[in-house]
């Protein structure tokens, strides 16, 4: 009897952990073997999903409105530029910028000066948009952007059907009900004279570098 016991719950541990891992590898993008330039351009934060409520993961992105990216090239090669304005919650615009580093033969990318952090892509349901799931010591969410500011409710509801499925359950759309905050003309070209990036016209419009 014993004996059956174990074995029953020896099977379930295993579909457990077959379903997560399931969960996370599903759709996963290699950053080194992906066409950079196809990513290239305008990008909007959408939602971000995390384990439930009062999770850090969360935290930086409560008094944010809207945010609008960019990715480029750097001038250094497998250094990718991430300059985003950020319209908070007060109306405030708020500048940032990341590098993200390719490493050969790696599926994630690194931050640059957060060796902790891990960021790994994952295709979406819908052709403009796309998901990251970043890890790292205290933080594991999954955020969601698109090339439009508005997406339709299934790719949203997909993304909550990923993150639930990895066991993250906690779910914040941003409001996006203020003017989006603009580039002004041809800032951060200057230091990646090789990228690209799109013109689109953003439709409308304390936050930590977490």
């Amino acid at each position: 009897m014993l004996q059956r016991v174990l074995s029953f719950l020896l099977y379930l541990y295993g579909s457990l952990v077959d379903l997560f891992t399931i969960c996370e590898q599903a759709g996963k993008l290699s950053a080194s073997r992906i066409d950079q330039q196809e990513y290239f351009g305008s990008w909007y934060f959408i939602a971000a999903a995390a384990a439930g409520p009062g999770d850090p993961s969360l935290e930086a992105f409560t008094s944010i409105d809207n945010t609008h990216f960019r990715i480029q090239e750097e001038l250094e090669p497998n250094r990718l530029l991430l300059t985003a304005r950020i319209r908070a919650a007060n109306g405030s615009c708020i500048p940032r910028k990341w590098i993200y580093l390719v490493t050969e033969g790696s599926t994630d990318l690194q931050t640059e000066g957060r060796s902790d952090r891990k960021t790994e892509l994952f295709s979406c349901a819908c052709p403009d948009c796309i998901i990251l799931q970043e890890t790292d010591l205290k933080v594991k969410r999954l955020l969601l952007y698109s090339r439009t500011p508005q997406l339709p409710k299934a790719c949203v509801e997909d993304f909550k059907e990923k993150a639930s499925c990895s066991r993250l359950k906690e779910n914040l759309l941003l409001p996006q009900t203020q003017e989006y905050c603009e580039f002004q003309g041809n800032e951060d070209v200057e230091t990646s004279r090789r990228g690209h990036f799109s013109q689109t016209k953003p439709r409308r419009g304390r936050v930590s570098d977490t």
